[in-house]
């Protein structure tokens, strides 16, 4: 369940309207509008107001709160992907075709053969794959912290 979805679930389990949940955090109206739709993220000072106009836990939100991760938009559906996979994924392929390019400039026969395009396909996808892999297992370290 999203952020939005919570804090709207919330406000109503707690009998209030949008109006009123404005009064009493001290937020304006437009940002808990915001926050319900999904258009926006809370800050740390937002999240700790919410929390004590709702009275719940400080850290009521903060498993619901990913600020590093990347929003992309697909078809009506929100997909969350983790910058670091995102970032490392470009950096391995990247690195798959500098050195695929590499392998087959280095070996003489393999330049006029036609296996050599995919040569290189193979290595950078292999380098994708990788940085995929470490991207994931450092975002799950990332995120115990």
């Amino acid at each position: 369940m999203e952020l939005s979805e919570h804090l709207k679930k919330l406000r109503i389990d707690n009998g209030f309207s949008q109006e009123e949940l404005s009064e009493k955090s001290g937020l304006g109206l437009r940002t808990i509008q915001r926050l319900e739709n999904g258009e926006s993220s809370p800050r740390d000072d937002t999240l700790r107001l919410l929390t004590k106009a709702l009275n719940v836990p400080n850290d009521y939100f903060k498993e619901n709160k990913n600020t590093h991760m990347v929003n992309t938009v697909k078809r009506g559906f929100r997909i969350r992907v983790p910058w670091f996979v995102i970032s490392l994924t470009i950096i391995g392929s990247s690195l798959g075709v500098i050195l695929g390019f590499t392998f087959v400039f280095s070996n003489k026969q393999l330049l006029n053969d036609a296996v050599s395009f995919i040569i290189i396909i193979t290595i950078a996808v292999l380098f994708m794959g990788i940085g995929l892999l470490i991207g994931s297992l450092m975002e799950k370290r990332f995120k115990k912290k």
